[in-house]
């Protein structure tokens, strides 16, 4: 299959924006908040779907295990987390839980990552956006694997506005 220059340079552009909104995201987070990916990831998760166990959220923010631990251990140390009881079925799975001061990060992510989005969409008028929208929903499942890739991909997603029955990852094909 030969493509042609101009798809060429169209995937690249993709590739350039793809990029530039996850290294504006980043930057956003730690000059904003002051914290990296993988801990606004897990601050992000925990706010969602407070209860989450050490195992879930490892599952959702794509670390290793001891490496969440470590994440987790520190988000504890900064008063931004705390674990709460033992979950049904398993009294050593401790729940996790935001502190006030987490909590309070989590909705400063969420905007911030929300500032993000909204710089970029600022250049284009109200019809360009619903293509957008159109197009990256029809694109997106092309990027998820089945399985827990659908978690990670979504990790510094607003779940409050995503509508579910929509969800172009959850009803993949």
């Amino acid at each position: 299959m030969t493509v042609d220059r101009e798809t060429l340079r169209l995937e690249n552009i993709f590739g350039a924006l793809s990029l530039a909104l996850v290294d504006k995201m980043e930057k956003a987070f730690a000059e904003e908040i002051g914290l990296g990916p993988s801990a606004i990831a897990a601050i992000i998760q925990i706010g969602t779907e407070p209860g989450l166990t050490i195992e879930t959220l490892r599952q959702m923010i794509a670390l290793s295990h001891s490496a969440t631990v470590r994440l987790v251990d520190q988000l504890v140390a900064e008063n931004l987390v705390l674990r709460a009881g033992g979950v049904e079925g398993d009294k050593r799975a401790r729940s996790l839980q935001l502190t006030e001061a987490g909590s309070a990060l989590f909705h400063k992510s969420l905007a911030a990552r929300r500032a993000v989005i909204r710089r970029a969409f600022a250049k284009l008028d109200a019809e360009e956006t619903q293509a957008l929208g159109r197009l990256a929903e029809k694109l997106l499942p092309a990027l998820v694997d089945l399985g827990a890739d659908q978690d990670v991909v979504c990790r510094v997603c607003d779940q409050g506005v995503c509508d579910q029955l929509r969800c172009p990852i959850t009803f993949m094909n």
